[in-house]
């Protein structure tokens, strides 16, 4: 696979590829000033709010081996996105190039992308708040939200979701999920580590010792 990317702070690009498909991604923040919108055109604009909200926008051109090009607009994506995809240090991704679908994790939304019909498979919004990055895990995804992590087969169906004490966000620089042998690590914004298997239940339960006096709560930052 063929990676290529470039990040600012309101605009993203990411060219991924394999022997069927060359893709290029666009992200822009609604804050960008809506310069793909004003500057390009597209084969579809699909509005994933569904109320007409235009928020923040992700174009994806696929262009396929016969030299086959296509393009389309998304709208009305509310959060955040980081385009990136797994590698052999991070496992991570929030962009996933199957043979003929892009699975995408982008603000409040996990959802799948047919690029030969340029349409939404499947979307969810799993979580109450944002949704970050996914991760392999057998045949489905483990997908980690704000408030809890989330395992989606993949056809887009939440087999279980599981929340700590806290968001799942460590600002200490410590990983949220890892994914080793038969089982999930976690650790939360405090520092609190949980151990699962892969059916979501608890196999241990470490609460974090550190002296936490003065240190402000994820809400506060």
């Amino acid at each position: 696979m063929t990676v290529e990317k470039t990040i600012n702070l309101y605009s993203q690009k990411l060219t991924v590829g394999n022997d069927s498909w060359t893709v290029e991604l666009w992200f822009e923040n609604k804050r960008a000033g809506n310069e793909v919108i004003e500057t390009k055109s597209y084969s579809k604009t699909i509005d994933m709010s569904d109320t007409g909200y235009l928020g923040s926008f992700l174009a994806i051109k696929t262009t396929n081996n016969r030299g086959d090009t296509k393009s389309c607009l998304i709208t009305g994506i509310d959060g955040g996105s980081y385009l990136h995809v797994a590698d052999d240090k991070d496992k991570s991704q929030s962009v996933k190039l199957l043979s003929e679908s892009l699975i995408l994790s982008s603000g409040f939304t996990f959802f799948s992308f047919h690029m030969d019909r340029q349409e939404i498979e499947w979307k969810l919004r799993p979580d109450m708040g944002e949704v970050f990055e996914f991760y392999d895990l057998q045949d489905d995804y483990l997908l980690r939200g704000e408030l809890e992590i989330h395992r989606i087969d993949r056809n887009g169906n939440i087999k279980w979701s599981y929340g700590g004490r806290d968001i799942w966000v460590n600002i200490d620089g410590k990983r949220e999920v890892s994914i080793e042998n038969n089982k999930i690590i976690l650790t939360d914004f405090e520092s609190n580590v949980y151990v699962i298997d892969f059916n979501g239940q608890t196999l241990e339960d470490r609460p974090s010792v550190r002296v936490s006096k003065g240190r402000k709560r994820w809400w506060e930052i």
